[in-house]
């Protein structure tokens, strides 16, 4: 009996063959067709699916993050240069003033 179970093991399948299956789901293929074709049960084909779709989400929500990190620092380096600028003109005015005495 123990023979039986360990022949009876987990199929894994390659990322190359998962994302093929995804592009025919994407592309309309119901998953009835795609589980009756290639075997795989269905639950399996809605879990990569739903995985697939968080995956998407989350590389957009990064992409977005990012944009908005990108922006932040251009208006930082922005105010920074701006408040250089003010510290070298009241140097110079503290300069003058004190010159003065």
């Amino acid at each position: 009996m123990e023979s039986q179970k360990a022949n009876k093991g987990r199929r894994s399948y390659e990322p190359d063959f998962k994302a093929e299956i995804l592009r025919m789901l994407i592309s309309g293929k119901s998953v009835k067709e795609v589980s009756e074709t290639f075997g795989i049960a269905k639950n399996l084909l809605y879990r990569w699916k739903t995985v697939s779709k968080m995956k998407t989400k989350a590389k957009s929500t990064e992409s977005e993050s990012s944009v908005k990190l990108i922006a932040e620092i251009a208006k930082l380096k922005a105010e920074n240069a701006k408040l250089k600028t003010d510290r070298e003109i009241l140097k110079k005015a503290l300069g003058l003033l004190s010159s003065s005495d």
